[in-house]
């Protein structure tokens, strides 16, 4: 085999395997489950990326027993060090003929280094949501990333998880609901398949399974657009939330990022960004004000938001042949594209 290397994107929900050449070339793609190792366990998660790297390599007319240059793993969940080493040591135990090398690094790096050689800033809202800003000099910092029970903020989990509260605190006068929730509830049991709010607990403790509670969100989405209110409500305020995440990293983003043509770029990964225009009118609202705060005035003159046209699974590629002294020539211009910008100066 000549110089083949493997990256994977790996979701909550569902992720990506991905074969390049040197050159740049994607050989083969394939797709399977979440292989975030704290929600399906290492075993599951090891196990589903050497299947999908299998069928990679028959996808791409490569022998299925012949390793990997390198495989470059770009997982939720892949930033504590010792749970690192452990998949690595098990995969490299169990599945020999995968790869003779391994890099694993999170979502959001992986996505940067599909996106930019140059930094910025990875937004992240699927399932659960993270945030982290790469500097021009490397020098990283987060915000988020801690799973649905300290975090998630303005994920898919989130919303549903607000909109689902809404209900809830409604029907026990706990909390005055800012629109009716009759849409919501209806959604909810349908989803659910529940016919009162008793009938949630299971989904909500004894069988909860985060990526099929976050999945109420695609139904929140289509209330939406029809034009429920509590529905439109629970977007902005991800907005909002995923905006503060910007607010969270933005004093340390060194000044090349802000000056930029783009002014900072800020990459957008995950589902919840299919319902930008839902999102758009709470998150422009924070960075707006954000803009005029003392700390960053003078700094802050714009945003970009831009989309990956490409798995952040080429970027895992990329980084695991770093990694080893090889490289993979990557065309960003093509691998990110501009969705939205916005100027302080002259608003949009």
């Amino acid at each position: 085999m000549s110089s083949v290397f493997g990256g994977i994107e790996g979701g909550g929900t569902q992720s990506r395997a991905v074969l390049v050449a040197g050159d740049g070339k994607i050989l083969a793609e394939t797709e399977g489950p979440s292989t975030n190792h704290w929600l399906v366990g290492v075993d599951r998660c090891i196990e589903a990326i050497n299947e999908m790297v299998r069928r990679a390599k028959m996808e791409a007319g490569l022998d299925p027993n012949t390793p990997l240059c390198s495989l470059g793993m770009s997982l939720s969940g892949g930033e504590q060090k010792d749970a690192i080493d452990s998949l690595i040591a098990q995969m490299k135990q169990r599945f020999p003929d995968l790869s003779r090398h391994y890099f694993i690094t999170t979502d959001a790096i992986g996505a940067m280094a599909t996106a930019s050689d140059g930094g910025g800033v990875v937004l992240i809202s699927g399932t659960g949501s993270n945030c982290k800003l790469v500097n021009p000099d490397g020098s990283q910092i987060g915000c988020g990333g801690w799973g649905h029970m300290m975090g998630d903020e303005g994920s898919a989990f989130w919303i549903s998880h607000l909109a689902v509260k809404t209900v809830f605190d409604a029907r026990d006068n706990l909390a005055t609901p800012p629109h009716d929730t009759a849409h919501v509830r209806k959604a909810m049991e349908e989803y659910f398949q529940v016919s009162d709010l008793m009938g949630m607990l299971p989904h909500l403790y004894r069988n909860f399974q985060k990526s099929f509670f976050a999945g109420f969100c695609k139904k929140l989405a289509e209330g939406a657009a029809a034009g429920d209110a509590l529905c439109k409500h629970v977007f902005r305020q991800a907005g909002r939330v995923l905006a503060k995440h910007v607010e969270a990293i933005l004093p340390a983003a060194q000044q090349p990022l802000l000056s930029g043509e783009l002014g900072l770029p800020v990459l957008c990964v995950g589902s919840v960004w299919r319902s930008w225009e839902l999102l758009k009118p709470g998150f422009i609202e924070v960075l707006g004000q954000v803009a005029s705060c003392d700390e960053v005035r003078g700094r802050f003159y714009g945003y970009s938001l831009l989309s990956l046209q490409q798995s952040s699974a080429l970027g895992g590629a990329s980084l695991g042949a770093q990694a080893i002294g090889a490289s993979i020539a990557m065309d960003y211009s093509a691998n990110a594209k501009v969705f939205y910008q916005h100027s302080f100066s002259s608003q949009q």
